[in-house]
């Protein structure tokens, strides 16, 4: 795959890369408060309202999408250790890694990496900053949308918004930012799946995710140029969510017969097409109970989503008030 979409050297600003997930995600962030702002003018809402609310979310969600990679996917001693005792970190060789295996003095190991002369083994170099980098990867998407979800509950009641209205314009532009952004992971070899024998199986080559973890285990040589084929997950989430777009836009939006119903569709499919195409998934993830983090926490998505479905929470405000209209028409 293509794990840089562009690379360049421009004067006095030296190497310019751009990562291909973090640039699908900066185009999904931007595609959606693009959409964001538009909606805001259907519904009436100062469209300047509901943009600042977006730029906050850009950044809510990024905190928690990296929050939570940092806490549940079996990673949190080496972002640690990378401040306190980064000799203790072992980053294998190739892309992202040392240049070399062993080594006897710091400029065998590249940019970035000294070398342990007592062990002969290339370590990255002490940075504690490394938990705010998030150009360099490592976001779960939960993480960011519980973040954002509280925030954005706190900010349409700070404002006075139409809590259900916007969070139905949520329900659609969510899952085509998805869309987007699992483009970028196809590209850049993360969130890959697990050894298949389809003929729709994928290859990646050396040093992306599935190519180190096959070459780890045994399963090929590390001459080998390609990884045994996977599932392509990517696609699988990729295809899904434009699914779920697709249906929550052209036909729950214009057929809703109650505000957070496209909402409540967007939670409980996005869930479901979670929870199940994870079991195919072999990148390093959190796990618990023989399930993974992002499935425990689809259960519970899933489970606002019915719930939404069931209550129907709008209805029941819009009933409210205009009982209290009615009640302020007798008394006068």
């Amino acid at each position: 795959m293509k794990p840089l979409l562009l690379e360049f050297t421009l004067p006095l600003f030296g190497r310019i890369t751009f990562p291909a997930y973090f640039t699908m995600l900066a185009v999904a962030f931007i595609v959606g408060l693009i959409l964001l702002e538009r909606a805001a003018r259907k519904l009436h809402i100062s469209p300047l309202r509901l943009y600042d609310m977006g730029i906050f979310i850009v950044v809510v969600s990024l905190f928690g999408a990296r929050f939570l990679h940092i806490i549940a996917d079996g990673q949190f001693k080496d972002y640690v250790n990378l401040c306190i005792a980064p000799k203790k970190v072992e980053v294998p060789q190739g892309k992202g890694g040392p240049k070399v295996s062993v080594c006897t003095k710091d400029s065998q190991c590249g940019d970035g990496f000294q070398c342990d002369t007592e062990k002969s083994k290339c370590y990255p170099e002490r940075d504690c900053l490394t938990p705010f980098k998030v150009w360099r990867g490592g976001l779960v998407f939960y993480g960011g949308f519980i973040f954002a979800a509280l925030f954005v509950i706190w900010y349409l009641r700070r404002f006075q918004l139409p809590p259900w209205k916007v969070m139905d314009v949520f329900g659609w532009i969510m899952p085509l930012g998805l869309f987007i952004a699992r483009t970028g992971c196809l590209l850049n070899g993360c969130c890959y799946g697990k050894i298949t024998s389809v003929p729709w199986g994928i290859r990646y080559g050396r040093w992306l995710g599935p190519w180190e973890d096959h070459m780890k285990a045994g399963l090929i040589e590390p001459t080998a140029e390609f990884s045994k084929h996977v599932h392509p997950t990517q696609i699988y989430h990729a295809g899904s969510n434009l699914l779920i777009f697709l249906l929550a836009y052209f036909v729950i939006r214009t057929r809703k017969k109650w505000d957070g119903q496209v909402l409540a569709f967007f939670l409980v499919g996005y869930a479901l097409q979670r929870f199940v195409f994870e079991f195919f998934r072999n990148d390093p993830r959190g796990s618990l109970l023989y399930l993974s983090t992002s499935q425990l926490i689809s259960l519970f998505v899933g489970a606002i989503g019915i719930w939404i479905y069931i209550k129907k929470p709008s209805v029941k405000v819009e009933q409210e008030n205009a009982g209290n209209q009615n009640n302020q028409t007798v008394s006068k």
